[in-house]
Order: C-alpha cells, then structure tokens, then sequence
C-alpha cells in the first residue's frame, strides 16, 4: 500500500501541543521518538569567526504518522503554519512516500483528516534525506560538519546495532553496540559534499565505523538555524538566508563552496532500499536475524513509543521497537516473506513492514553489495 509518512522535528516542549492537534485532525495513531538537536554557541563578535564553537544541545521529539496524498499538503500547511516552521529554530517538517508491505491489524494504516479549510502552504521540493549511522560519542562530530557549512540543522537518535558487528570478528570487541543516528533534512545541492565530510570526518571507510545513505523528500521546511548568538543584527543571518529562500522558492541559489569539498571520488552503493519493521518491545533482534537470513546485511534497533486513540477517544500508549535495514532492493520481497513466515504480523510481534527508497549509501562494508555498473 503506497501513502506518505510525515515527519515533524520538534523542541520537546512543543510535543503535546503538536500531538493534541494532530488528534483533533483525526490523526488518532503515531509513533514517537526522542532525541536531540545540536547549534552551535557563537558569541557576538568578529574575533570569534574564527573560533572553534561548542555545541549547544536541546531535547527534540520526532513524531511520524500516516496520511494518503490527497490530505499531505493540507496536514503540512496546518502544522507548519500554526507552529510557525518557516522561522529559524522553529522545527522541521516533511514528507516522504512510503510503500506498507505488511502490517498487523492494530495500525490504522492511512488516516483520513478534517480540515475547516484547507491550508496550501508552499514548500520545498528540491529537499533530501541523509542519515548517518554512527558508534556512540562520535554523533556530535557528524552534527557540527551541516552546522559549520550552513546546511540545517541535524537531529540525533540512539539505537542499537546488529549484523555488521558481529561480521567482524575480533574487531567486534573494539566496537560498542550503542549507535547514534544522525538525521538531516537539506537541499539537495549540498548532497555530495556533506556526504563527503560524513565519509571523511566519521571514517567511513574503515570497518565497523557506520553507514551514511541518502534518501528522496517529497515536500518540506529544514530547520536552518544553525547557531545560537547574542548579536544586534535588527535580523540574523538565519532569518535572512530563509527570507530569501520563501522568495525564490528554492534553495539553488545558495549553491556554494560546499560543492567545491566533494573533490574524492568514491564507490557509492545503489539500487538499495531501506526496511523500516516496527514491532512490540523485545522482539526486534529475533526478527532482524530472520530478515538477515534472506539478505538483509544488519540493521540499527531503535525504541519508539506508539501513541493510539481508541474507539472510545481514550490514549493508549506503547513502547515499540523499529528495526532500520538497508537492504539491495532485490532482496525486499525475500526478506517481506521470510519475516512474514515468522509470523510477526500476528499478535505476538504486532509487527510493521514499510519500504523507502534509498538513493545512495556508503558504508565499508559497502563491496558486499552489488554496486550500479
């Protein structure tokens, strides 16, 4: 089943707000997951251009819900504008499609939303996705390359890795399950040359170290307040870049001398998918070993809470797991069937199976994937 999965990035304080309204639109089921976002701490001043700022952490909840097209533009609008995302650290929205394989009953699936009247916010469309998947304590390092070069603002998560590590032997002992996912939203002009900073500066190219991939965005606002300072600018330089991205309609114009980093040539991986299996807490490793019998090369296991109305309007909350698997696309279907044989759809894992497109990814272990010629 195709439909849209839509994403919003926000301060935690802003979360129950968000959610409250998303209820009184008849989004009645969504999942939730904390994690943080990164500025940098620049104080006023022309001699401290050149200094090396620290960064300044703050709790973010990332919500997702299902909507079929027809209601995504209006859902975005309603959000984006009332909560004012158009603004500098405000938060970030955006869409993706998304294809459900299999799913247990209890996920409503597509959810149908009332509006009095229809908002039609303009957005970009020319955004994409990267996310790096790194060891513990090495995520900051990966947040402050999009920060120093202007791109937007990351979002970091925690997980838990399997598959990869346990590939590599003795080396294993030297790498901590404990993962930090990196999660951008940027245009895609800036692609190749953060994806070229991610390689370098998190060692990608070494065994055990990560995964970087890159995936297409429907429709949506970044967050591009990359700093937080004391200036008596009458406006930030923030606010200036997105003022003139509402003008244009379109971030090209800030091509810049990122594009001159990506100078390295390197071996990307393509025609991947990514598997996103939602499932009930504890279930999510036995269930990534059986999609890693049929190809699945390992996967990154994250805790996420499902919120759900039920028929009586009443909340019921639930922690699940999400198992992330970049997969060759030639593999989805064996892997859909050998975790359906498991039964995982049933009631014991009230599973979900969803597919994304991957643009391009790369990772060391990236020669065990066949490579486009």
């Amino acid at each position: 089943m195709k439909c849209v999965k839509i994403n919003i990035i926000l301060n935690k304080n802003l979360a129950k707000s968000v959610v409250d309204d998303l209820y009184a639109l008849g989004i009645h089921q969504l999942f939730m997951e904390v994690g943080r976002s990164s500025l940098l701490n620049v104080n006023a001043g022309f001699t401290n251009i050149l200094k090396r700022h620290n960064l300044v952490s703050y709790p973010v909840e990332i919500l997702s819900f299902l909507v079929d097209e027809e209601n995504e533009t209006a859902v975005l609008g309603y959000i984006a504008k009332k909560y004012d995302l158009r603004s500098p650290g405000k938060g970030t929205i955006y869409s993706q499609e998304i294809d459900v394989l299999h799913s247990h009953p209890e996920y409503s699936g597509v959810q149908e939303t009332h509006f009095k009247r229809k908002y039609t916010e303009n957005f970009f469309h020319q955004l994409v996705g990267i996310t790096c998947v790194v060891q513990r304590g090495e995520g900051d390092k990966i947040s402050r390359i999009s920060l120093n070069y202007g791109a937007s603002v990351p979002a970091t998560t925690h997980g838990e890795g399997s598959g990869v590590r346990d590939k590599l032997g003795l080396l294993r002992i030297t790498i901590p399950p404990e993962k930090e996912l990196i999660n951008l939203v940027l245009s895609k002009h800036d692609t190749n040359p953060v994806m070229e900073l991610y390689i370098e500066v998190g060692k990608l190219d070494e065994p055990g170290r990560g995964i970087a991939y890159v995936y297409p965005i429907k429709q949506g606002i970044g967050n591009t307040k990359i700093s937080r300072s004391k200036t008596d600018q009458a406006a930030s330089l923030e606010q200036m870049v997105s003022a003139i991205d509402a003008l244009k309609g379109w971030m090209e114009w800030r091509k810049s001398s990122l594009e001159r980093e990506a100078t390295k040539h390197r071996d990307f991986l393509y025609d991947l998918t990514e598997l996103n299996l939602i499932c009930e807490e504890g279930k999510g490793t036995e269930l990534t070993e059986a999609a890693m019998s049929s190809g699945a090369p390992g996967a990154t296991i994250c805790k996420i809470r499902f919120n759900s109305l039920d028929e009586d309007l009443e909340l019921r909350r639930h922690i699940r797991e999400i198992c992330k698997m970049i997969v060759p696309t030639a593999k989805v279907q064996a892997i859909a069937e050998e975790l359906s044989a498991t039964g995982c759809f049933e009631d014991d894992a009230k599973a979900m199976l969803y597919s994304l497109p991957v643009d391009k990814a790369f990772t060391y272990r990236a020669k065990e994937i066949k490579k486009r010629s």
